[in-house]
């Protein structure tokens, strides 16, 4: 009476622990299962959105650019120079030196169209150089003194004024000694506004290491790193690369499959095994390739997946910890159920045997 005592059969305890935990158990499971899926996802949008919104950056620039470009081709002392110059050529200008020197190339540098160009340059210094030609190749205004005055065996050159039918150019990545910068040349032909046809070719020199340089961070959000790459997989600028390294992305190699086609702007993210382990990777297409074959770039914004889901791992660890010890307690139990039982039975196969043992002595 002075103590209170709570005596439950060992085979109903049990049952109902079985019935309880280990359906418990296969839920928690599953909704740790889900909920690293659900983080996974969740992370890899967020890498997306990333991706996507430096490849608007870089579209976004390279646009503005050649708008800036397309608007210096129409301006109009930059047209009636071009005009004027008609198809004035001058085959030996770039080969001799003296020509480059005269007091012909004094008066083109001096030339209104040479002037507003200079403006130009001094309101946006990203522009390096510039320099009109008129439909031979000749340069009839720069915003310094060129190392040629004929540009006319020039490949872009030829490829933006394309036989007088005029098409926007931009070159491949370049490195400028003199200024330590990465630039490109776009070439935007110069129209004539009676015609509309093509009397010469505006040609920026173009730096870009500010946009590059975006992109060469260590890491740019809790490990996440941000690379530009070529759609053949060359780095175009990344952590430690540059386009001149010629490496070759293994975050690229590992969405190649998701891209499809190169044309348009895809985007979206996938988990991938890597050399380093497992990375979550979103991925944007800038879409410039449309209009500029050269320029096939994506924006690829990785992390590693241990690394990104590093501030629920423990709680997921503990939950399935915890899933672990209930089966376990489980099966410890059925095994104690199981021993005590087979004790009881050869309890009771010892009395049965004593008992016939006793009914033979006494019949003997």
């Amino acid at each position: 009476m002075d103590r209170l005592e709570v005596r439950v059969s060992i085979t109903k305890l049990l049952f109902s622990l079985i019935i309880v935990i280990v359906p418990l158990s296969i839920v928690g499971l599953i909704l740790t299962e889900r909920s690293d899926k659900s983080l996974d996802n969740a992370i890899g949008t967020d890498l997306k959105t990333m991706a996507q919104m430096y490849s608007d950056n870089v579209s976004q620039f390279m646009l503005d650019r050649v708008n800036e470009v397309m608007a210096m081709s129409t301006d109009p002392a930059v047209v009636q120079t071009v005009s004027n110059a008609g198809h004035l050529s001058s085959p030996d200008a770039a080969r001799t030196p003296a020509a480059q020197t005269g007091a012909a190339m004094q008066g083109m540098l001096s030339n209104g169209a040479s002037q507003v160009l200079r403006l130009r340059r001094d309101l946006d210094p990203r522009l390096l150089r510039v320099i009109a030609t008129n439909a031979s190749g000749t340069v009839v205004a720069a915003t310094h003194k060129p190392a040629v005055s004929s540009y006319a065996q020039n490949e872009l050159w030829q490829a933006a004024f394309n036989k007088g039918q005029g098409i926007i150019k931009i070159s491949d990545i370049l490195y400028d000694e003199l200024t330590k910068s990465y630039y490109v040349n776009i070439g935007v032909p110069i129209s004539d506004p009676a015609s509309n046809a093509s009397i010469g070719v505006l040609s920026a020199a173009v730096n870009i290491s500010g946009l590059l340089s975006r992109f060469q961070q260590n890491q740019i959000a809790n490990g996440a790193r941000a690379m530009l790459v070529n759609d053949d997989g060359t780095i175009v600028s990344g952590p430690n690369a540059d386009v001149f390294a010629h490496v070759q992305s293994q975050e690229f190699a590992a969405i190649r499959d998701s891209l499809g086609s190169s044309q348009g702007s895809q985007n979206g993210w996938i988990m991938a095994s890597l050399r380093a382990g497992a990375h979550l990777i979103g991925y944007a297409n800038t879409g410039l390739k449309k209009n500029y074959e050269n320029l096939g770039w994506l924006v690829l914004v990785s992390q590693e997946e241990r690394q990104a889901t590093a501030s629920i791992r423990q709680l997921g660890q503990f939950a399935t910890l915890m899933v672990i010890l209930g089966f376990f307690m489980v099966m410890l139990l059925c095994v104690y159920y199981y021993l005590h039982r087979t004790q009881r039975f050869a309890h009771l196969r010892e009395e049965g045997f004593s008992k016939e043992q006793q009914s033979r002595a006494a019949t003997v």
